[in-house]
């Protein structure tokens, strides 16, 4: 208990930043959400019983659909505000990540099977799939933001470590609370990591009641807005990955205009995974306390242009 005290007042006293910043991928940001209730509030419950009575209680399967969405995105905005509280924890929102995880899911199976049902639903499965991409997002900045907010507790206290003799004491307790938040930090990292695996399923639920063309095309469009607002970095990007980013842009292009939309897609996810790594190092690299671009993020982003070139490779041999 001493060492939970202790590591809550740690918390309490870092700076915290603002979890509301705008994504810089997919499309604009969700709007912003006020939660009621919390997870861990006594009447929380109550709040999770009126969503699935309203459920319950919508026949219109389009409408069900929207409207798990509509409360996977209360989860996003539940989380953000858990983990701005003093001496919040990863564990504090499992239950609404989890419940983030359901309404999405369900979402998913509701359109698929309205698919199957022969409904013209590919417009409603675009929607709901670029939704979920800014949900991501904004998930990725939460954890994001909690992490370097640990982060920032964690170096103090090394600093404390570091200024005390070994024969101190405080040692032995601040050590098991360093452990407490190095490993608070991990979770934190482990969650934003997460994202983007975690929701394969429900992608791919999407895009196939979309269909091929309309999934090809959302693909490269992403791209394109992402090349677009990493304009203002273009100096930090290296010229070879704006060089094969753009290659595999012009023959996306190509191959969605002669109606060869899995080459479309392809080539379309390979530049945006591209950029994605290289807007990653470059926002590291133009922080106030710029982090070391390590070996293993120059590795990631030759492997990129690699297989950049291997696709450019399999387009001109089509």
């Amino acid at each position: 208990m001493k060492k939970l005290l202790v590591l809550g007042t740690l918390l309490m006293s870092a700076p915290f930043i603002s979890f509301a910043e705008t994504p810089t991928t997919t499309v604009p940001t969700i709007e912003a959400i006020k939660p009621g209730l919390l997870p861990g509030d006594f009447f929380y419950f109550l709040d999770q019983w009126g969503e699935s009575l309203s459920l319950a209680l919508t026949f219109n399967k389009e409408n069900k659909a929207r409207k798990h969405i509509e409360y996977a995105k209360e989860r996003v905005s539940e989380i953000s505000e858990v983990l701005k509280k003093p001496g919040a924890k990863i564990e504090d929102v499992t239950s609404a990540k989890e419940n983030f995880g359901t309404q999405i899911s369900d979402a998913a199976t509701l359109v698929k099977a309205e698919k199957d049902n022969g409904s013209d639903i590919g417009g409603l499965a675009r929607e709901l799939d670029d939704e979920l991409g800014v949900f991501k997002d904004e998930l990725k900045d939460i954890f994001k933001g909690y992490k370097d907010n640990v982060g920032r507790v964690e170096d103090t206290m090394r600093a404390k470590l570091a200024s005390l003799s070994s024969d101190n004491p405080e040692v032995q307790g601040l050590t098991e609370v360093l452990q407490s938040v190095t490993e608070e930090k991990g979770n934190a990292m482990q969650e934003e990591d997460g994202l983007d695996a975690g929701f394969m399923d429900e992608h791919a639920l999407f895009e196939e009641v979309m269909g091929k063309e309309m999934s090809a095309q959302k693909h490269l469009g992403e791209a394109m807005r992402l090349k677009a607002r990493l304009g203002a970095m273009a100096d930090q990007i290296p010229a070879e990955v704006a060089a094969s980013s753009q290659g595999l842009l012009n023959q996306a292009e190509a191959a969605n205009t002669r109606g060869d939309f899995e080459m479309a897609k392809k080539l379309s996810k390979q530049a945006k995974k591209m950029l994605e790594k290289a807007r990653d190092m470059a926002e590291d690299a133009g922080t106030t306390e710029p982090q070391e671009v390590s070996d293993s993020d120059v590795t990631d982003l030759e492997k990129e242009i690699k297989k950049s070139e291997k696709a450019m490779e399999g387009f001109n041999n089509r």
